[in-house]
């Protein structure tokens, strides 16, 4: 068995500190959160390993079978059930407390249970919002929008196929019927990048550097679609359909998906097949939630820059420029649906006081 490494912040007993170092400013102000979170909650609990690196200890990881401490605990029996009930993964990461999963459930599951105070919340989220009528999580769509995107039949939500952090289904005061996708990040660098282009047995990585989204047929050229894939994704050719104009990558060197526009194909493409194929649903969009602070993750790479005509703007410019016939992705703060959770709750809210304690918002 190999020798626990402990992991630990400057100034504390440990094997290692150079990894805090590595961290970006965003990144070292909620892991030094989470930590004092952790041991202000229980002192005397172990520190966690990574589910990576099994040998590797860290202070804002929770030890093995302590997913409830993740958790608002009024909620935590029920995700849990919710989870095991609809047989959706939790993140291998859920146990370290700067999970993006968790704290979208934290914030957003209570908010499952009471429709009402939903739709009080999600006001800025949802504009003209009348009625919320559903929210679920890790939300893949129906079996065949999995078979329309080419993804394995073997995944499940949550796990080897695109799942969306939250899905909101809600009315405006015109009655239209709407499906809100949303994108959680807490503490990410970025939209993170094409599992193809990151895979060790993708030895022709250099096609994704040297690939023209313009050609005829770019699904020729990518590793998802030619080998090493448990089937044959279809994202290329869905992307008219999803409102992705391809011309428009006319000055990118290389595939655009490699990096974080990957995410948000994927997202895009799923929101287009459940606008063709949902009757009664008036339109689905895809909307960003991330805290104000983390500016990393909105940067743009440079082979996408020229995607945003002054060369200054964020990913997500870039990414709507690509945009034709679709809604564009939105981005909204997770500090903006707080500021309207503190308008509407009286007097000392539990949950409220929780999520202030745990994430700084």
């Amino acid at each position: 068995m190999n020798e626990i490494i402990k992991h630990c912040l400057p100034d504390e007993e440990g094997d290692d500190v150079s990894w805090f170092y590595r961290l970006n400013e965003f990144e070292k102000q909620e892991t030094k959160r989470q930590i004092a979170f952790k041991r202000s909650r229980w002192p005397d609990l172990a520190d966690g390993v990574w589910s990576k690196r099994p040998n590797y200890q860290y202070p804002h990881i929770l030890p093995e079978n302590n997913m409830g401490k993740a958790l608002f605990e009024p909620i935590a029996e029920e995700v849990i059930s919710y989870f095991n009930r609809n047989d959706i993964a939790l993140h291998s990461e859920a146990l370290n407390l700067r999970s993006s999963q968790i704290c979208c459930l934290n914030v957003l599951f209570p908010l499952r249970q009471d429709k009402t105070l939903a739709k009080l919340f999600l006001d800025t989220l949802l504009p003209n919002l009348k009625d919320i009528e559903n929210i679920e999580f890790e939300y893949t769509g129906p079996q065949e929008a999995t078979e329309w995107l080419g993804e394995p039949a073997c995944g499940k939500r949550g796990q080897n196929r695109t799942s969306i952090d939250a899905a909101i289904w809600w009315m405006d005061n015109l009655k239209r019927r709407y499906i809100t996708l949303l994108e959680w990040k807490y503490t990410e660098r970025s939209f993170g990048s094409c599992g193809g282009f990151e895979s060790d047995s993708n030895i022709y990585k250099n096609q994704c550097h040297t690939l023209d989204a313009t050609s005829l047929y770019p699904e020729r050229q990518c590793f998802l679609t030619i080998c090493g894939s448990q089937t044959h994704r279809y994202y290329w050719e869905h992307l008219a359909e999803a409102g992705i104009d391809a011309s428009s990558f006319k000055d990118v060197d290389g595939c655009p998906f490699r990096g974080p526009f990957y995410q948000l194909l994927r997202q895009s493409l799923l929101a287009a097949y459940l606008r063709q194929k949902m009757g009664n649903i008036d339109n689905v969009e895809v909307v960003v939630l991330s805290f104000k602070g983390n500016g990393h993750l909105l940067k743009c790479p440079r082979y996408l820059i020229s995607l945003i005509p002054n060369k200054m703007g964020s990913v997500l410019d870039a990414w709507n420029s690509v945009i034709t016939n679709a809604p564009p992705a939105r981005l909204v703060t997770i500090e903006e649906i707080m500021a309207v959770a503190d308008k509407t709750l009286e007097g000392d809210n539990a949950w409220r006081r929780y999520i202030w304690e745990r994430y700084g918002v």
